[in-house]
Parts: C-alpha cells; structure tokens; sequence
C-alpha cells in the first residue's frame, strides 16, 4: 500500500498547557506521530489517543493540568489517554493515581513519548497501525508561520518560588550543529520566522560557543527572515548579546525579559540575583543600544511579605521601563518551594486588586507603544489565523500585532505595512504597495 493513501488512521491530538517549551514539545511529539502514520488532529476532534503536556509552575497549573486529565477522559472514554509533562515530575503521585491515565510518560523520556504511543497502540487489538508515511509525503497542514526551536532546558537559579529546576534538571544545550540542521528543516518548510527558546536560555553553551554564536549562526540560514528570542533573564542580557542584536537586523528588536519585582528586598526574598536599579540600567542600556527595542516583562505580585509600599515600587518600575507589554501573574505557592512556607502569606483579594491594576497599567503602556507606530512603515509577518475575511493580521519583528485590510492571501508572508492607529490588541494599518 502507498504511504500517502487515505486509510483509516489512528487519529491523535496533543493538548498542551504551559511554556512554549512545553509548545515546542508537544510539536516534536505530534510530528513524530504524524510521520509515524497518525492522523494528527486538533485536541478537540474525536481521538483515539490523546496526548496530554502538563504543567506543573504553580499549584493553580497543577491543578489545571489534573482537571484537563479528567475532562479528556469524560468526553471520550474509549480513548487511550498519554500523560507526559512537568505534573509528572513535581506532581507524580497525583498525576500517576488518576485512573484515567492508560500511559504516563515520565517528563525526563518526554522525547520517546511518540514511540511509547505507538507500542501503547499495538498493545490493542482496536487499532491497525499504519506504515510509516514516505518522505515525499508533505507535512500536516495548519503549522505556525513562526516556528518554536529548543535549544535548551534545565535552570538552576533556583528562585524561591519557582518548581521548575526540580521538575526540569540542571541546565543542558543541544549541540550547535543539531540546532541549525533543525533550523534549516524549519526554513525548508516555509517558516520564515524561528523562535528560539529554552527554559533557561541565556545558559546556552556549546563548545565554547553561547547564545549570541547561535542567534548569528540561525541568521544566515538561508529562508530565515527573522529569529526572535522567547524570554531571557535579566542577569544574561550580555554586552555580546547586545552587540549581536545590534549587528544583525534578523534578530528581533523584542526581548521579553522578566523583572517580577520592582522592589530589592522582595527580589532578595524571591533568589533574583540582581536589583530594580540595576534592571532599570540594563533597560536604559539596551534602549541607547538598540533604538525602537520593545521589551516586555513577567511580574510576580502578592508575593509573601509585599506591601502596598513595595508593589507601588513594581508600578513604578514597570512604568518607567515603559514596558510594552506586562504579563502579570499572582504569586501561588507551590509545594517543594521555598516561598511557600514562608510567613506573611498575602490574601488572596489583595493579590488580585493588585494584578488588576498591574494589568491595567499593562494596557496602557501597550496603548502608548502602539501609538508611537501611527505613521510608520513597518514589516508584519502575517499569520491570518485569526482573521476576518478581507483582512491580515500578524506581528512586527518589535510583536506588535497590525491589522489590515487585504485581498491577497498574504499568510506566512511578510507585508510592508503603515500604520494608521490602534486597536483594542494593538494597530491596525494599510497595506503598502510593493
């Protein structure tokens, strides 16, 4: 029988919850499935296997993670449920004495979860395997415009709030040279953008080679137009870092650096090893170094302890950093953590006062970076998924979401853009005739 020809095919999906590291993973498991001759479908379609990625960064994610659990089971009983992901790590009794779960693939052999689905699958006699799909067979349909690529994982800063150098290991990089054979299978499929991200990924080394070696390197791959940087700590904002972003206009003027507090006495209490004067500094710098950079954030409030006093000072951080967009989180305590036994817990409603006014700040720093693009050319890599008939929408290299109106099928393309004002989720513009 043909590789390519219809049949009927196990059908899976993958429902991820979490980081992008988490999204990136759950993509190389489907992939694999895929070539392994599943019919890979949205979570949400009739399955015969589904595959979970859980979470497990906070205890409300946990939580989340084991609801998800219950709820995929419930709508389809016959299906063979996969449980992979952090929750098996941090939360492994938990997750492991749900009855729902048919496979648990532990978080460390995440990368042998598509085989260990497919030895699942020959264990019933309900389900004929297909053969392996040819090379020739073009990939499933629906892929992002921007693609993911890890290029590492383990952290071991170990914030005092934080689970994840527990459930992830200490700090490991792919080789160099499997980096950018990817990236060049990446470009082959017509990404044009790649979005390079770990779990701590300013720790990325290879024979001597960092982070801004690799950035440079998967700038000359050839199809790739744009290479942005996911999330990068404070501390490994470099002087070659900047230098490489100040050299090479692929690299995406858009660094998502997390501050999580504007105040030095919480930030001690969190194991952030640096200060809010020496983050305002580094954003100063990097600003003079790259004119038009947008840099957004993640903030922790209600952490143990704040008061009123030190959440004012995070305000006042974020407002003179002039963030253009906030991700704000309230602090949950998460067994195994440090932060969670300490004393002076904050109350729940103060906490979420505190994030609506961190979130409304968050808008308007958003409104005003918008504001400042009325006028400009820019370019937009349009993604369209989202999109009302007639129109494109997509992301600036500084992710500032445009929209505008087309009769061209412009997706997976960059468009040159002007931007004539702003909307509720950031501009909308005019197309710019080539």
């Amino acid at each position: 029988m043909n590789d390519c020809a219809t049949q009927r095919r196990p059908r899976v999906g993958v429902l991820t919850l979490g980081c992008k590291v988490n999204q990136y993973e759950s993509a190389r498991i489907a992939d694999e499935l895929w070539r392994q001759g599943l019919d890979v479908v949205s979570w949400q379609e009739p399955l015969d296997v589904c595959v979970i990625n859980t979470c497990s960064v906070t205890h409300v994610a946990a939580a989340k993670s084991r609801q998800a659990i219950r709820r995929m089971k419930r709508r389809n009983p016959q299906m063979l449920l996969v449980v992979t992901g952090c929750g098996t790590a941090a939360d492994g009794s938990a997750v492991a004495g749900l009855g729902e779960i048919d496979l648990l693939v532990a978080n460390h052999e995440k990368d042998a979860a598509a085989e260990r689905v497919l030895e699942l699958l020959g264990r019933h006699d309900g389900y004929a395997l297909p053969a392996p799909r040819a090379a020739s067979c073009a990939l499933p349909p629906g892929g992002r415009t921007r693609a993911l690529l890890k290029v590492q994982d383990g952290c071991s800063h170990f914030c005092s709030y934080c689970i994840i150098p527990y459930t992830r290991g200490r700090p490991r990089s792919r080789s160099f040279a499997e980096v950018l054979e990817e990236a060049r299978a990446i470009a082959a499929a017509g990404h044009r953008e790649v979005v390079v991200t770990g779990i701590c990924v300013g720790a990325y080394a290879d024979q001597g080679r960092g982070l801004p070696d690799l950035l440079l390197a998967l700038a000359q791959i050839a199809g790739i137009e744009r290479v942005r940087l996911s999330s990068i700590e404070p501390t490994d904002v470099t002087d070659r870092l900047v230098d490489a972003f100040a050299r090479q206009p692929k690299l995406c003027r858009h660094l998502h650096i997390p501050l999580q507090s504007g105040d030095d006495a919480v930030l001690r209490a969190m194991n952030r090893t640096y200060t809010a004067g020496q983050y305002v500094g580094m954003v100063a710098e990097l600003r003079a170094a790259l004119p038009g950079v947008a840099i957004t954030t993640d903030l922790l409030v209600g952490f143990p302890g704040e008061t009123e006093d030190q959440f004012r000072s995070t305000m006042a951080v974020a407002e003179r950093c002039a963030f253009s967009r906030l991700h704000v989180f309230p602090f949950s305590p998460r067994d195994g953590t440090p932060a969670a036994s300490m004393p002076a817990q904050v109350p729940a409603e103060e906490k979420d006062r505190r994030v609506r006014e961190l979130v409304a700040l968050g808008g308007h720093l958003a409104r005003r970076f918008a504001e400042a693009h009325v006028g400009r050319e820019v370019d937009v890599l349009v993604e369209g998924a989202r999109t009302e008939p007639g129109w494109a929408d997509g992301l600036t290299d500084t992710y500032l979401r445009v929209r505008f109106p087309t009769q061209r099928r412009l997706r997976g393309q960059i468009a040159t853009v002007r931007v004539t004002g702003v909307a509720d989720d950031g501009a909308v513009g005019e197309e710019v005739p080539a």
